[in-house]
């Protein structure tokens, strides 16, 4: 079994479509297992698409190229353009229905994320990488999308999403890997740009700079982490609340990021949803510097330690899992990914 690969078109519609075509019945799994989630959560699957249908003129204004690019997607795969939208704000909705409906997000583990600076990576340049956990059963895929006047880029993200927006690369070496935080706050600006339009924008900047501004220049519906490198052997980790961000840089050439805030004082409930972060980044930071280098086999090791590499609880509705593992070579303009949890499965490598 392999991640599905695809190389896309420049115009984002016809981007969208082939996706669409392409992966029509990845999509229409992940829309099942989404609308599946949101039952299990006790959430009203026409509620769900009229709020994704709510987030539609936003997305037009913020960002033609991505909101024409999902429109593409619904249209390629057949589906309805509320489920697509769905697909490409799930985060926003999941986290703001609970809200609105009195309830705690639930799950255990997350994203464990990592950056390494040149002098600690075999290749003698900077990486990106992470475990990504979340919902069993969501299907992913890479993408490569050559655009004429804007950067290319290559990355990974799920089946009826946008191309590349959850973990990538670009040809100015820019790269960036994600994960998800909770602030109490959350949902208290809504419509503001969701963090896939964020991806995609730290993938069209040319400077790093640029990047970090993708993040910090407007308030967040959700709160997220942007671990973001540079192939000029540079990382920032961002840290993003609601209305407020902070930094993290590498120690010794090696920086690692779980599902709370390390750098930020903020109010926050993921302890309760969400235990295992306290442990998972200093974990995985141990780990790696048990070599003065590393290589892909060492990371891999790593990232398929099982405290680190999570199983679901099939009887928890919401509950995740590692679905894959990621590695980025910035200086390569190069992703990898595991077609399923890295304790099971080998990385496969796509150039840009």
């Amino acid at each position: 079994m392999t991640v599905p690969a695809l190389d896309l078109a420049d115009d984002p519609t016809e981007r969208g479509r082939q996706q669409g075509e392409a992966l029509r019945a990845d999509i229409e799994n992940n829309i099942a297992v989404y609308l599946d989630v949101f039952t299990r959560l006790g959430l009203r699957t026409d509620e769900l698409l009229e709020q994704a249908l709510c987030w539609l003129p936003h997305l037009r204004r913020q960002n033609t190229e991505f909101s024409a690019e999902v429109e593409g997607i619904a249209e390629g795969a057949g589906r309805p353009l509320a489920e697509a939208v769905m697909l490409n704000v799930r985060y926003e909705l999941i986290i703001g229905m609970m809200a609105r409906h009195g309830r705690e997000p639930t799950g255990v583990d997350g994203c464990t994320s990592f950056g390494l600076l040149a002098h600690r990576s075999e290749t003698g340049g900077p990486v990106l990488g992470q475990n990504w956990d979340w919902v069993p059963g969501a299907r992913t895929y890479v993408a490569r999308v050559r655009r004429n006047g804007r950067p290319d880029f290559i990355g990974h993200a799920e089946a009826g999403t946008a191309a590349a927006t959850q973990q990538g690369v670009n040809e100015h070496g820019i790269g960036v890997v994600i994960n998800a935080l909770m602030a109490t706050a959350d949902s208290r600006y809504r419509y503001q740009r969701p963090f896939r339009l964020r991806v995609r924008d730290i993938l069209s900047a040319t400077t790093l700079g640029d990047a970090i501004k993708a993040v910090t220049a407007s308030f967040r519906t959700v709160s997220m982490n942007f671990m973001i490198g540079h192939h000029l052997d540079e990382i920032v980790d961002v840290e993003a609340g609601p209305d407020t961000a902070a930094c993290l840089l590498p120690t010794d050439g090696i920086l690692t990021h779980a599902n709370h805030f390390a750098q930020l004082a903020i109010d926050t409930d993921v302890m309760r949803a969400w235990p295992t972060t306290v442990f998972r980044g200093p974990r995985l930071d141990r780990l790696l510097r048990r070599n003065t280098t590393l290589d892909r086999k060492h990371i891999h090791e790593c990232l398929a330690d099982p405290l680190l590499c999570a199983r679901a609880d099939p009887d928890s509705p919401g509950d995740t899992a590692t679905l894959t593992a990621i590695l980025i070579d910035l200086e390569r303009r190069a992703i990898a990914v595991t077609a399923g949890p890295p304790d099971a499965h080998e990385f496969e490598e796509h150039l840009l």
